[in-house]
């Protein structure tokens, strides 16, 4: 055993190796596309919004373990809305648009030393980012029409330098799961954390054929264990003249979920998210002490579907999911409903015999509320369209049958 670790290490360090050659190159990233509609049933008021986003890194090695090349992100978006208000036996019309755009372009230059089985890199260069919004708003008053614009543009440009550091691992000789931390500040005082897929190119490099294999995970009868939770708790202070505010906060959320392996690799389960949020304004004026508080539950049924037995697998995964909500503002109660449903592909690796780790590469997402007639509350809808190498990571835990 001991002597076939060895061998798979060096294998994997040849593997990385080989990658880091003069000529041979890489590309990550990322792309979605986002819009959302609501109105009431009166048509009193119409809301539109659009949302963009975009991650591409590439480069090429110009030398051994040295690599030049360049990282572009950008978001933008576009809104439009307009509510109309009834006014004697005319109506007071508000409309608005808004658009704004970040983009950054940053060329870099990373250097790569090989620790079996992994890899590791750090790199610098320099980040020059462009951000602009306009806002557009027009008030329309009274049978007269008269128009009261108001028109706001703001433009900026950043430039700052830029430093990152990394982990590669290697699933296949053409593509490696990476951690990396990147700023753009410094001292380093912040850093942002990001996980994803990296395709490795180059001529020499040719992907091989994964050999089969049972992948005890997914056999007929297992269950798969996941799950997250999170819980956050802040308060601010604030004093105006002789007024003391105080303002708190907390949240906590968990989504328990199982599932159940009907035949080899179909996988049939649900998930039950749960979220309690409470929000404190206290004040020593009492007519302006208030407690906001908000929760949710879903179900969410889902079926998965994993494609070959190799330990690198794609696989298909639909669900739905029921959301049912309410806020109580200023002691008011006020429910909601929600039907999301959702479709993705994505990448499973089989880690041993208990463990699977999965990310998605392409999702389309379909969101829909619908109105209370008795609270005049819009109808809204939200559709949703991703693809790339840099989403998140689930880790999911088989339990086995005994053999």
């Amino acid at each position: 055993m001991k002597r076939l670790c060895t061998i798979a290490s060096l294998l994997i360090a040849s593997v990385a190796g080989a990658q880091t050659q003069k000529g041979n190159g890489l590309i990550s990233g990322d792309v979605s596309i986002s819009h959302s509609r609501a109105n009431d049933q009166r048509g009193y008021a119409n809301q539109n919004a659009s949302r963009s986003t975009l991650e591409l890194t590439a480069g090429r090695f110009v030398a051994d373990n040295w690599l030049v090349g360049g990282h572009v992100s950008g978001r933008w978006g576009f809104g439009k809305s307009e509510i109309s208000v009834p006014i004697g036996q005319g109506q007071r019309i508000y409309s608005g648009r808004n658009a704004s755009a970040v983009v950054y372009v940053t060329p870099f230059v990373r250097r790569y030393w090989q620790f079996a089985p992994v890899q590791v890199f750090a790199g610098a260069g320099l980040s020059v980012g462009i951000n602009g919004s306009h806002v557009m708003n027009q008030d329309f008053t009274g049978t007269a029409q008269q128009i009261v614009p108001l028109e706001l543009r703001n433009n900026a440009l950043q430039i700052s330098p830029y430093l990152e550091a990394g982990v590669n691992y290697f699933l296949t000789n053409r593509l490696s799961l990476q951690l990396s931390a990147s700023t753009r500040s410094l001292p380093l005082s912040v850093a942002g954390l990001s996980t994803g897929l990296v395709y490795w190119t180059g001529l020499d490099r040719k992907a091989t054929r994964q050999p089969e294999r049972e992948n005890v995970q997914t056999n007929r009868s297992n269950w798969i264990v996941e799950g997250d939770f999170s819980a956050s708790r802040g308060s601010v202070n604030n004093t105006t003249g002789t007024v003391l505010t105080q303002s708190s906060s907390r949240s906590f959320s968990i989504s328990p979920s199982a599932g159940y392996f009907i035949s080899k690799n179909n996988l049939l389960g649900i998930s039950i998210p749960v979220g309690v949020s409470v929000f404190d304004n206290d004040s020593q004026n009492p007519s302006s002490a208030d407690r906001n508080s908000f929760w949710s539950v879903g179900v969410s049924p889902y079926f998965q579907h994993y494609w070959t037995s190799t330990r690198l697998t794609p696989y298909t995964r639909a669900s739905a999911t029921y959301f049912l909500a309410e806020s109580r503002p200023d002691n008011e109660n006020t429910n909601s409903v929600s039907v999301n449903v959702a479709l993705s592909i994505g990448l499973a690796y089989m880690a041993g015999q208990r463990f699977i780790i999965e990310t998605s590469l392409a999702d389309a997402t379909l969101t829909y509320s619908p109105s209370y007639s008795s609270r005049n509350d819009p109808n809204a809808w939200s559709a949703g369209l991703s693809a790339g190498l840099r989403g998140s990571f689930a880790v999911r835990y088989a339990l086995t049958r005994a053999n």
